[in-house]
């Protein structure tokens, strides 16, 4: 059966998707202004403190999950833009390499001197850094060749949120090496790939993360693919968007009602012979992960793919926040030491950071410093580096312009 649709050739949803990810993640990160001493320790501080707790309290306690989705949006993404290209032979590594790092190496070397500057002047006027503990000449030549999250690190270093596009530049050489050797159709290698990501979380879990998230991706990548040469859209997508709503509705109800969690409680001493609830705690909390990362996660992205492609390719304006997104993720924590550089030299409380206002402000300042990076800074930073170095033609202009999220 011959398919009418064909994929959009920009998938403007997963911009959104990647946007309000970063946003999530970055909210999750406000209560590095409650850690006593500013060191990275979970003391007990009170959450409800948080801003806008009752409204914000899943971002402040799952909020991290979404780093999950930016991989899973990364799986997706590479195999539906290079895959075929990289087997074909019609994008070499050299060129591959270009496109990346053009993307990501600007802001992440603005950052990273940024970072290193403020934690400078941290270390100066309070004897001790913000959050982040390595910040030596080691872990700086780490971040310098993006390797911070590889497994050579004491710990996280410098800007400390970088350690996703650390790993994501990691996994691209497994990627090209797949794509190059023509396997990117081999199903049941992605399909093995996911539980070696699993293992490995087990020894470099930052690296094991990311790989289980990239490699599901790509097999939605491909569940998209086959739904749509098969003309299944139409047929599949009213209940794939019910399945996927009834997901989230689940998810939030049991943050909400936690009617699963007591009814695992109660039975998780007679099936384990364990009486210890902080085990049975810790094991049902990796289940809820495991659920979030492998169901609902790869639905939302196929659902909003799928919608997209069935109604036509969306506005522009719809990428505005997933463009930015990359700054925002790399900006916040410099801009968080520079809160606390400002608080501790006008003899603010720390208590200020404790207020919903506070948090307006600093998106109020984040949001248009990282929509005035990627248009006056990433875009022309990134062209240059490809014209020098990538001898990009043309036809390739679809290729260097797509947005990864990291």
């Amino acid at each position: 059966m011959t398919s009418n649709q064909s994929p959009p050739s920009h998938f403007y949803t997963l911009d959104s998707i990647r946007g309000i990810a970063a946003i999530i993640v970055i909210l999750n990160h406000w209560e590095f202004f409650y850690y006593t001493n500013d060191t990275w320790v979970h003391n007990g501080f009170d959450k409800t403190a948080l801003p806008f707790y009752p409204y914000l309290s899943a971002i402040y306690n799952n909020g991290v999950a979404a780093v999950d989705m930016f991989f899973l949006l990364s799986g997706f993404i590479f195999f539906w833009l290079y895959a075929e290209r990289i087997a074909k032979g019609k994008i070499n590594f050299r060129k591959f390499i270009v496109f990346r790092i053009s993307r990501l190496y600007p802001i992440h070397l603005v950052t990273l001197l940024s970072v290193a500057g403020l934690q400078w002047l941290m270390f100066k006027n309070t004897g001790h850094y913000f959050i982040i503990l390595y910040n030596d000449s080691y872990h700086f030549i780490l971040n310098l060749l993006f390797m911070q999250n590889w497994g050579f690190e004491k710990g996280a270093s410098f800007n400390g949120p970088s350690w996703s596009a650390s790993v994501e530049v990691f996994l691209y050489f497994i990627f090209f090496i797949i794509c190059y050797l023509k396997l990117q159709n081999k199903k049941w290698l992605l399909f093995l790939l996911i539980p070696v990501g699993v293992f490995l979380q087990y020894y470099y879990t930052l690296i094991g993360k990311g790989m289980y998230s990239f490699f599901l991706g790509a097999l939605v990548y491909y569940l998209y693919v086959w739904m749509l040469k098969e003309n299944r859209i139409k047929k599949y997508l009213p209940a794939l968007i019910t399945f996927t709503v009834l997901l989230w509705v689940l998810m939030f109800a049991e943050y909400q009602l936690s009617y699963i969690r007591d009814i695992w409680m109660k039975q998780y001493p007679h099936i384990f012979h364990n009486s210890h609830p902080e085990s049975a705690l810790k094991v049902f909390d990796l289940g809820k992960n495991f659920v979030f990362r492998t169901f609902v996660s790869p639905s939302t992205i196929l659902s909003l793919a799928l919608w997209e492609t069935n109604k036509g390719m969306l506005n522009k304006k719809w990428a505005l926040l997933g463009n930015c997104s990359y700054a925002m993720y790399l900006i916040h924590f410099s801009l968080q030491i520079v809160f606390v550089l400002i608080a501790d030299a006008f003899h603010i409380n720390r208590l200020a950071f404790h207020s919903p206002i506070s948090l307006l402000i600093f998106f109020l300042i984040l949001l248009p410093l990282s929509i005035g990076a990627y248009n006056h800074f990433e875009l022309p930073a990134q062209q240059k580096l490809r014209d020098r170095f990538g001898k990009t033609k043309s036809s390739d202009a679809g290729i260097a312009e797509v947005k990864v999220p990291t």
